[in-house]
């Protein structure tokens, strides 16, 4: 196997009824907001999500240009906030290996999006769901936080806001988190966490299961 970089990203999110709702909660959050996307996400192989690993394409469309993005996250590591090892590699004309096909044991000698769909078929890693939406992202410099407004209709919670941090390690990531129960108790949030991520969402609405 060859060396993967990636990132441990921490996050929660809460469920709202209009952005006015946030605006008033979280003054901050409006003046952070930088720019909006329309995005689609497909996730593969169902076998992988039943053990809590995430294997997706997202498809997003930027004011400027469209970027398309492979992934693939660990198992959550956290409680009520969660934790998960990220891997991400852009698929564009630069593409000419994919370290995250590498890991799951497939050929990583790959230039493109539809020879990495037919590499995941060959892995038996099929798609099972996919949901698409709306977001406005943008980052608090003085909580050092990203934020995404998500709108996504498929959702048991159809207007939902994320919060970030990003950790190079598991203490930095578990003290990001101890930083993000601090952030919720300081806004008064506990009523609006949700402590399932959107795939779990997305699977459970399709399953109606909640």
């Amino acid at each position: 196997m060859i060396k993967i970089k990636f990132i441990f990203e921490v996050e929660s999110r809460f469920h709202f009824k209009t952005e006015k709702e946030i605006y008033e909660q979280l003054p901050f959050v409006k003046d952070s907001i930088k720019y909006n996307i329309k995005w689609k996400t497909v996730h593969y192989g169902i076998d992988l999500f039943e053990k809590d690993i995430i294997l997706r394409l997202s498809y997003n469309e930027l004011p400027d240009n469209s970027i398309t993005v492979l992934g693939y996250k660990e198992a959550d590591m956290g409680n009520k906030i969660n934790i998960r090892k990220e891997y991400s590699e852009i698929i564009d004309h630069n593409f000419e290996e994919s370290k995250i096909i590498d890991k799951l044991g497939g050929e990583k000698k790959l230039e493109n999006l539809e020879e990495i769909k037919s590499e995941f078929k060959k892995l038996g890693h099929d798609k099972f769901m996919a949901f698409e939406g709306k977001s406005k992202l943008g980052f608090c410099e003085k909580l050092k936080l990203d934020l995404k407004i998500m709108y996504c209709k498929q959702l048991r919670y159809p207007l939902i806001l994320e919060i970030e941090k990003e950790a190079e390690n598991i203490e930095d990531a578990e003290q990001k988190s101890k930083e993000i129960m601090k952030f919720i108790d300081s806004y008064s949030l506990k009523n609006r966490l949700i402590t399932k991520e959107p795939p779990t969402l997305l699977y459970e609405a399709l399953n109606m299961n909640y």
